[in-house]
């Protein structure tokens, strides 16, 4: 089964993008903001030695 791309940005949107375009530049951003947070998360330990994930925002921000 093949994936569907209706959901990905436009190849339109992508080129302006790339071309400094700040609104396409905000959609694929958008788009892609979930992908981006998952890439993000960081192992943090509380004082009783529990793992939690968290987004680590600056290397969000990187990203």
């Amino acid at each position: 089964m093949m994936k569907s791309t209706a959901k990905c940005p436009q190849y339109a949107v992508i080129a302006a993008a790339t071309d400094g375009n700040e609104m396409a530049i905000h959609k694929v951003l958008n788009h892609y903001d979930a992908y981006i947070s998952k890439a993000s998360l960081r192992p943090l330990f509380d004082e009783y030695g529990n793992i939690y994930l968290a987004v680590d925002m600056e290397l969000k921000g990187r990203i």
